[in-house]
Parts: C-alpha cells; sequence; structure tokens
C-alpha cells in the first residue's frame, strides 16, 4: 500500500529502460567519453613505504596549517604521521607560513572596498638523513573580496571563510605537489 503512494520516492526514480532509446544511447556516449578521456578519480596520497612515519614541522606549530596537514595526510588512511620524539622516515618542513591581508581599493572616501587575502607557503620534503627528496617550493594563493563598510557586521565573518577556504587549498596544492613529484 506504501509503494502505491504517488508522493513516493521509487515512483519517481526513472529506470534506464523507461528512458528513449536516443537517451539510453547519449548516456552510453558519456559514459564511453568520460572513460576514454582518461578521467580517473583523484587517488590518495601515498607516500613510499620507506619515508614513513613523516614528521610535520610548521613554523608555528600551532597554527592551523600544522593541524589541516595532519588531518589530511592522518585521513587518507595510507600515511603515519609521527609522534612526538617517535621514530621518523621524512619530514615535511614548512619554513614559511604567511596569509596577509592588503587593501586592493580605497574609494573616493578613503575607505577600503576591496581587499586582497594572500596565503604565502613554502615547503620541503627531507628523509630522515637530512637529504631533499621534494626541494623547496612556494605556493602563493590569493583571493579578493569586497568590504561593504555599511554592512560591515558580515564582513568578518566573510574575511574568517575565505581565511578557512585557502588554508583548505593551500594544503590541497601541497599534497597534489608532493603527489607528483614523488611519483
Amino acid at each position: 500500500m506504501f509503494d502505491s503512494d504517488p508522493r513516493s520516492a521509487a515512483h519517481f526514480a526513472p529506470s534506464f529502460r523507461a528512458l528513449s532509446p536516443s537517451m539510453r544511447l547519449l548516456a552510453l556516449l558519456l559514459v564511453l567519453t568520460l572513460s576514454a578521456c582518461g578521467f580517473q578519480p583523484r587517488k590518495p596520497f601515498v607516500l613510499p613505504p620507506e619515508l614513513s612515519p613523516l614528521r610535520i614541522e610548521v613554523v608555528d606549530p600551532f597554527s592551523p596549517l600544522q593541524r589541516n596537514l595532519e588531518q589530511a595526510l592522518a585521513g587518507s588512511g595510507t600515511v603515519t604521521v609521527a609522534r612526538e620524539g617517535g621514530p621518523v622516515g621524512a619530514v615535511l618542513r614548512v619554513p614559511v607560513d604567511q596569509a596577509r591581508l592588503a587593501p586592493l581599493i580605497v574609494g573616493q572616501t578613503g575607505r577600503v572596498q576591496e581587499y586582497v587575502l594572500t596565503h604565502t607557503v613554502e615547503f620541503e620534503l627531507i628523509d630522515a638523513g637530512g637529504k631533499p627528496i621534494v626541494s623547496r617550493q612556494r605556493i602563493e594563493l590569493q583571493r579578493e573580496f569586497l568590504f561593504d563598510s555599511i554592512g560591515a557586521a558580515g564582513a568578518p565573518g566573510e574575511q574568517e571563510l575565505i581565511t578557512r577556504e585557502l588554508q583548505h587549498e593551500v594544503v590541497q596544492a601541497m599534497l597534489r605537489r608532493l603527489r607528483a613529484a614523488l611519483q
């Protein structure tokens, strides 16, 4: 009785057989095109076994970057993050981690109307003996945002959101670079 209810999800779910032959052909072509172009979902970051466990050294050990890197690497399930004082296979060193906020556009009244937020990171991967595996690299990401002086109550929240997004994007960019360098 419940299945005959016209509002149930099963009632609205289209089946592949219910599609017209031209729509089935289009769906098949789409699937073939995606597989033919080499599209593959991104694989998790894998550290060679001889480099594990990995210690992360950020210029400010209490920064969000340290925490985000540890979470991203541990969350991949393939990297062991070294404990303080424990054995180390490699060290991911981040000597530069800077976020800067600068005015971009100043209006006729002398008030800032637009800002640019820049996050700069430099990192390197070295083995337990101090030999570089991935030489020092620099990543710099920027985001511009408007500052509405009339509705200034929302501006700090917007800046915090953009800062968190940049921190996440920096971590992902670092992992992509490490993945490419280790392949």
